[in-house]
């Protein structure tokens, strides 16, 4: 059985050759070759219109990729996008994947390269190209360093280590000799200060950065 695609692009002679190129395959089928975002979702309404695939244009009228890729992640988890660009900086790749891209590929691609990013994308549900690959490193590397400079106290660096264990948060004040409210209150700062919501996250930050080993 063939996967479906939906291509939204608003450069119609690029979204033609790809087009053409896809269906050479023989293995995918085009449902709609769509202008922008917002002509996406109103599809999506349908539900007999979701595809397998997006390829989703970054830069487009009415409602770009950033703001369509959101929406998707949002309501539409189960489609695969692979973000469609001209643009290979750094931020646009990781903004996109960030969002919820499944891939990024550029829109001179050729037609050996095309079939390898759908069959992986539809096999393995991502597909990423060196590029890729080297800017998520960066991003790392960028959120480590960021990572390094973050200040805590005494306490919060207490509280970080005990997280860790299978203490419960009532036994992790007793420990501390304080309140639950108090220990309550240097929780929501670390929260705050990493940017996370949960305690597995405060636990994943504590291990990765060795404030607590295994």
């Amino acid at each position: 059985m063939n996967s479906s695609i939906i291509i939204v692009d608003d450069h119609k002679l690029v979204s033609k050759a790809i087009a053409e190129l896809i269906e050479g395959f023989k293995t995918y089928t085009i449902l709609f070759d769509l202008n922008n975002g917002q002509e996406l979702i109103e599809k999506f309404k349908n539900r007999k219109n979701i595809p397998d695939v997006v390829l989703l244009d970054v830069n487009m009228p009415v409602m770009n990729g950033f703001e369509t890729m959101e929406i998707l992640h949002r309501d539409f988890p189960e489609v695969k996008v692979l973000a469609l660009s001209m643009n290979d900086d750094e931020e646009t790749i990781i903004r996109m994947i960030k969002l919820g891209a499944c891939g990024y590929i550029s829109k001179l691609i050729d037609d050996v390269e095309l079939k390898t990013a759908l069959d992986t994308v539809v096999e393995k549900g991502c597909y990423y190209t060196d590029a890729v690959t080297n800017s998520l490193v960066n991003s790392l590397k960028t959120e480590q360093v960021k990572a390094n400079k973050i200040k805590f106290s005494d306490r919060e660096e207490e509280l970080l280590k005990l997280i860790c264990t299978e203490m419960t948060y009532k036994e992790i004040a007793d420990k501390m000799y304080l309140s639950p409210k108090t220990i309550d209150g240097y929780r929501d700062a670390l929260f705050q200060k990493l940017q996370v919501k949960t305690r597995v996250g405060l636990a994943i930050y504590a291990i990765k950065n060795d404030y607590y080993k295994i």
